[in-house]
């Protein structure tokens, strides 16, 4: 077997963990890279950049790998060691930067999320068959019993028919129809869920494939800097997650304009995102620096990454005035109005409000997240108006840690739509921009 390419510097901890994992099972075959090649109708110069960590693999080439090595040993992969390659391989994709890898892991996550929507399906048919069996039984018991009562003649100071145990089966027979039930509805709510994200990722999916940014896209003529891809608009190292399908060519704001007036504000036991108005003032979500049934922030710094510096911040008003301890944790709108003790260091875009956003709207936010325990990184999200709840707006996007109080651009119009309050999963809520109008520091004047 030929001498493996050596990793490369600069390679990725995710790309290079995958690789490697690539080259501990490629070494199981004890053949060359080209004969492989060969075997499995691939280019060689194709596998040795998978081996070298150079490009990530699609699942099909790693599992085809697997199954190899497991012929090879007279065995069959182990669950223990697909899992762990499906692992590595989710984790150099997510960690890519490539339109293809967004790609390869939306195609990766649809494939487990119909494999649970089938496995969830196949329950509900075993306890809809179980459901059945019981309640055809408790009515064979009841017909049996009536039988009985017919068959027996009546006798003075007889109670009836002796009891032969149908009145426990037929108890023990109520109790597993209520408990087949309760499951079945679970099971039937799991159902709904796993289709639902089957269809949130269907989305996602042909949204990425169509991308004009993609190596393998058609690229769109005479856009201007509308029709600029998105990959080109992010900026370095950020996450982009997308829920909603979105025209591009048709987009007023971009992950540029949006981080330019976006800041990360840091208060007593929270992190947040915030809106930045003017180079002295910025207004953000009250829960993105003061945790619910926590005193008032003493301090609050604004971050400003490109000096390296944290701003030194006074609260200096906020909605509602009070904090009301018997109401809901999250009363509108939950605002407050930071003033930073020194200048911002870069010019600051106005920003339009916009009106209330119907439903179906999509919205942009690019601030600072934090996916699982990492460390906070740029994280560009799309989110879709589902509806009205109150004075509030319902959000539906993959939601990260720390994007409270970050501010949401409408794409078509590249207005400011409100700010965003909580959110649960993929679920959330929208302050709107014509809260801001609530607050006398900012000057925007009552609704028009």
């Amino acid at each position: 077997m030929g001498e493996l390419q050596a990793f490369g510097d600069g390679l990725a901890p995710e790309a290079r963990a995958l690789a490697q994992a690539l080259r501990d099972l490629f070494a199981g075959l004890g053949i060359s890279e080209r004969r492989y090649a060969a075997r499995r109708s691939y280019d060689s110069s194709t596998i040795s950049r998978y081996l070298s960590g150079q490009r990530i693999p699609p699942w099909e080439f790693v599992l085809n790998l697997l199954n190899d090595v497991a012929e090879e040993r007279g065995t069959v992969p182990t669950l223990e060691t697909t899992r762990m390659m499906r692992d590595r391989h989710m984790a150099a994709l997510k960690a890519g930067k490539s339109p293809s890898h967004k790609v390869q892991l939306l195609e990766q996550q649809l494939a487990l999320a119909d494999q649970e929507a089938r496995r969830v399906s196949a329950r509900e048919r075993v306890l809809e068959d179980a459901l059945q069996d019981r309640e055809h039984r408790i009515r064979d018991l009841q017909m049996q019993f009536r039988q009985l009562q017919a068959m027996s003649a009546p006798v003075p100071g007889d109670e009836g028919p002796a009891d032969d145990g149908t009145d426990d089966e037929r108890a023990r027979l109520r109790t597993e129809i209520r408990q087949l039930t309760e499951e079945l509805e679970r099971t039937r709510e799991l159902h709904r869920q796993a289709e639902t994200r089957c269809e949130q990722l269907e989305r996602q999916l042909a949204e990425a494939e169509s991308r004009p940014d993609r190596p393998d896209a058609p690229v769109a003529v005479g856009a201007g800097q509308a029709g600029v891809g998105l990959g080109a608009m992010l900026a370095p190292g950020a996450i982009f997650h997308s829920d909603v399908k979105v025209n591009i060519t048709g987009w007023q704001s971009d992950e540029t304009f949006v981080d330019s007036v976006t800041v990360q504000v840091v208060g007593e036991g929270a992190v947040g995102n915030g809106l930045l108005v003017d180079p002295t003032t910025v207004v953000t979500s009250w829960w993105a620096i003061w945790r619910p049934r926590e005193p008032k922030p003493g301090t609050v710094e604004v971050l400003d990454f490109s000096r390296r510096v944290g701003i030194p911040a006074r609260v200096v008003q906020w909605l509602p005035a009070v904090y009301d301890a018997s109401a809901s944790l999250e009363p509108f709108p939950t605002l407050a109005v930071l003033r930073l003790e020194s200048p911002w260091g870069s010019p600051v875009p106005a920003v339009g409000l916009g009106g209330p956003p119907p439903p179906g709207t999509q919205l942009i936010i690019s601030g600072r997240g934090r996916a699982g325990r990492g460390d906070w990184e740029p994280y560009s999200c799309l989110l879709e108006v589902k509806g009205r709840s109150g004075e509030v707006f319902r959000l539906e996007g993959e939601f990260t840690p720390g994007l409270r109080g970050a501010p949401a651009f409408h794409t078509g119009t590249g207005e400011l739509a409100g700010l965003v309050s909580g959110y649960r999963e993929q679920k959330g809520a929208l302050i709107p921009a014509d809260a801001l109008r609530q607050l006398t520091t900012l000057g925007y004047g009552p609704t028009p």
